[in-house]
């Protein structure tokens, strides 16, 4: 009985030159092929079944992915997605950089790159797990010398995750802080008064008649009725000098108890209250994603959905605020001239990588577990969405409070208004210390970033061990286990970061381990996919899975073959050429030490991605130098879905390999016969 192959391929091959390429049954190469009908292969032997093994690998040394889970519905996936999408950086990031980079002009930067490398770089991601059924390292399976951008992403997961849980503690000690008869932070502590501490039930004013000759700030009780005609000339009064919010003071001299340099001697402890805030944030981590998706797709329906119903209050509650309609002009009077300015465009391109997940690997990841069929291109558009339209609202929330606090304290708006940490941590608590029933507010307040940042850790975590399960397929069975090494690993190292000298750490940990370094591993990824596996072939991918190919098309080609990769490349070439390496302040710089450390935090990410296409070319294939090229780009003889049976019926209908754009890369043969049995 004669078995029919399929190959796919501009050309035919005798069994010699088959020898060279990846196939799942190494039998026929030593069988007689002859042309059928122009398109296939003949081979009179029986075929053996495939034992998956491609160029140079033994089928032992990479098992085929099983045992992976899946949704239980919909809503789980869509739930999870928004949560890794609308984090911590929507609340406090997004509205400052509005504020800092022209208003209404960052926000147009921001929705242009999310339509020209947001939205596609979003569906191009949640395609390549849900298409293969893989994590951010195995998918690679379609481009062996891209399997560096996986590890990179895999790297970026650990590293924000590490000071994503720090953020989450500083919430959880706000929440405990906020269980007491009157605020913290709103009272001055004796050791304060010398830094100019301000309560709320001190108005200065800042702006007096010029007329009056008033040569520095007055102080009256707030409420107060009073007459400025006595304070001509009024440099007798009790304090001369900036005024620094109480609620400041508190965050920094208090809570992180901020180092003033970042010097080994200043470094200190870790501060035991934040020590097991931030143990009890990696233990609720831990239990909730224990049991994989499973667990973590029910504890979603509330933590996502919870933050946006308090979202909704605080945004009816900060409209009806006397001053609020200050704050949302403060937020929306559009600079246009901004929009020349590259820094805006850096400032919109960061932003919106941190907040959409991409290049993160978990979008990768939450794909992965969707059913085959499941509308990708919906989801993306959706959920891309949801998170522009999460970071305006957040936007109204934070400025029309800030509108009303700068109304009570008698200042402008520009001066309640922080960025940082001073978002969350320094104007809000003084913002809601001024509501009634102040308690309520600030408990439901940071119980809701913690949810929020709990969403980001759900999909990071999971992100990082479902690389981990993907290569070592036999470790799944200590998935519990492997959870909770991670977690306390994980904890270990973030203690850095609850140190007197703990807030530099974490900005040197976002400023190079997940900021430009991003950028030149998104613009890799894109390259890898669409000029060296193909947009015809990955088209062709999108078209069997989901029944039709995206459209519209020409849009998409454009942003994914063009756009997607050359602005994150050039974005990156920018941020390398103008690099400055953070400073404390305006006049004092970071020790020159720290410059070393942070570049080798952008190593770690950045350098897996050309080692190991140097060790696939030089290790892993083999011949002359052609020959090593095209065997590392490529698709393994995994690359296909998840399920056998799709992958046989992508190879059989000639679905799968018809490039025209990028490479026209093989595709393996298929036994006919067992694809009939199907």
């Amino acid at each position: 009985m004669s078995t029919q192959y399929k190959y796919d391929n501009k050309f035919l091959l005798n069994p010699d030159e088959l020898k060279n390429f990846p196939i799942k049954d190494k039998n026929i190469i030593n069988s007689s092929c002859s042309p059928n009908n122009g398109d296939g292969i003949q081979n009179d032997s029986k075929s053996n079944k495939s034992n998956g093994t491609s160029y140079d690998e033994k089928s032992s040394d990479k098992p085929k992915v099983k045992e992976r889970g899946e949704w239980a519905n919909k809503w789980e996936f869509m739930l999870s997605s928004i949560g890794l999408s609308v984090g911590l950086g929507n609340i406090w990031r997004f509205p400052y950089l509005a504020y800092a980079n022209g208003g209404a002009a960052f926000v147009v930067a921001y929705i242009i790159l999310q339509m020209l490398i947001g939205k596609p770089m979003y569906l191009l991601e949640l395609v390549l797990g849900q298409y293969s059924g893989r994590g951010p390292t195995t998918v690679w399976a379609m481009n062996p010398c891209g399997k560096g951008i996986g590890i990179s992403q895999a790297i970026v997961s650990i590293i924000v995750a590490i000071y994503f849980n720090v953020i989450m503690a500083y919430c959880l000690y706000y929440m405990f802080a906020s269980m007491q008869s009157s605020l913290p932070w709103t009272v001055c502590k004796e050791e304060w008064k010398q830094f100019g501490c301000v309560e709320k039930t001190t108005m200065v004013l800042r702006y007096c008649n010029p007329d009056k000759n008033i040569t520095d700030d007055c102080r009256c009780t707030l409420n107060a009725t009073i007459d400025v005609s006595p304070f001509v000339n009024c440099t007798n009064v009790s304090y001369t000098g900036n005024p620094t919010a109480v609620a400041e003071l508190y965050f920094y001299k208090e809570v992180i108890q901020k180092a003033p340099n970042m010097y080994p001697s200043d470094m200190g402890d870790p501060l035991w209250k934040l020590a097991l805030c931030l143990l009890l944030s990696w233990i609720v981590v831990i239990i909730c994603i224990i049991k994989g998706i499973k667990s973590s797709g029910k504890v979603v329906y509330f933590s996502v959905t919870f933050p946006y119903i308090l979202l909704l209050i605080l945004l009816i509650r900060g409209c009806t605020l006397d001053g609020a309609i200050d704050g949302v002009i403060y937020f929306t009077v559009p600079s246009w001239e901004k929009l020349l300015d590259i820094q805006v465009w850096v400032a919109a391109a960061g932003q919106m990588f941190l907040s959409l997940g991409i290049s993160f690997g978990g979008i990768i990841m939450l794909g992965s577990y969707n059913k085959f069929r499941n509308n990708a291109y919906r989801d993306a558009v959706l959920i891309s969405s949801c998170e522009l339209l999460t970071s305006i609202i957040a936007g109204f929330v934070i400025f029309t409070t800030f509108g009303g606090m700068a109304k009570v304290l008698g200042v402008n708006v520009q001066a309640a208004a922080k960025g940082g940490y001073g978002v969350a941590f320094v104007a809000y608590p003084e913002a809601l210390s001024n509501l009634p029933l102040p308690q309520l507010w600030s408990i439901m307040f940071f119980f809701m970033l913690f949810t929020i940042g709990l969403n980001s850790q759900f999909v990071l975590l999971a992100t990082i061990l479902t690389c981990i399960h993907d290569e070592y397929p036999r470790l799944r069975k200590y998935k519990s286990h492997l959870c909770i090494g991670f977690g306390v690993a994980c904890y270990l190292i973030a203690l850095t970061c609850i140190t007197p000298g703990g807030d530099y750490v974490v900005e040197l940990l976002d400023f190079y381990g997940s900021d430009f370094a991003v950028l030149f591993v998104a613009s890799c990824q894109c390259v890898a996919v669409f000029w060296v596996y193909g947009i015809r072939n990955f088209f062709h991918d999108v078209k069997y899975m989901l029944g039709k190919p995206p459209r519209p098309s020409w849009y998409l080609i454009f942003c994914w073959v063009f756009c997607s990769p050359v602005l994150s490349g050039l974005l990156f070439v920018y941020r390398m050429v103008t690099y400055s390496h953070p400073t404390i302040t305006e006049e004092l710089p970071f020790p020159e030490f720290t410059q070393s450390i942070g570049w080798a935090i952008a190593a770690v990410v950045i350098c897996p991605i050309p080692f190991t296409f140097l060790f696939q070319f030089l290790f892993r294939a083999k011949g002359d130098l052609l020959q090593r090229l095209k065997t590392i780009t490529t698709p393994t003889s995994e690359w296909g879905p998840n399920d056998k049976s799709k992958e046989k019926e992508i190879q059989l209908d000639n679905i799968a390999n018809d490039g025209k754009y990028g490479i026209d890369n093989p595709i393996n043969v298929v036994d006919v016969n067992e694809t009939n049995q199907l």
